[in-house]
């Protein structure tokens, strides 16, 4: 996707981040317990979610214990964000440009978000991170 194609989304998302928040669907139970199973995710985990928006699945893993960190772009999305999840870390990045020490996560998890990224460049950062 062209540079004018992410800034025009980043503008929409960020004026309409309280209406994505109420109208936009939350994850299926088995699919977060898929997750959670399949990687361990509980206290003493370190989980970053990756383009995190309004924290929809972010949520879900905070019953866990995991220490949740989120990464988003866009500030409208990381203000609702704020408010839904007042106590976990909410961090300013890119999935090119992840906001966190080389080997400093145990997981980095993305919902629904993958297409927006520079896929060799994003993969990168999660190795490094990660």
């Amino acid at each position: 996707m062209s540079h004018e194609v992410h800034e025009a989304a980043a503008i929409g998302f960020d004026k309409a981040a309280d209406e994505y928040e109420r109208a936009r669907p939350s994850y299926p139970a088995e699919a977060v317990d898929f997750v959670v199973s399949t990687f361990g995710i509980g206290p003493g985990s370190i989980v970053l979610d990756l383009a995190a928006g309004t924290g929809k699945f972010t949520r879900l893993l905070v019953p866990t214990g995991a220490s949740m960190i989120a990464v988003e772009p866009v500030e409208g999305m990381r203000r609702v964000l704020r408010d839904v999840l007042p106590a976990i870390d909410i961090l300013d990045g890119t999935a090119e440009s992840i906001p966190a020490a080389d080997e400093s996560v145990d997981l980095v998890v993305c919902a629904q978000a993958f297409h927006w990224f520079d896929g060799p460049a994003a993969l990168a950062e999660i190795r490094r991170a990660s």
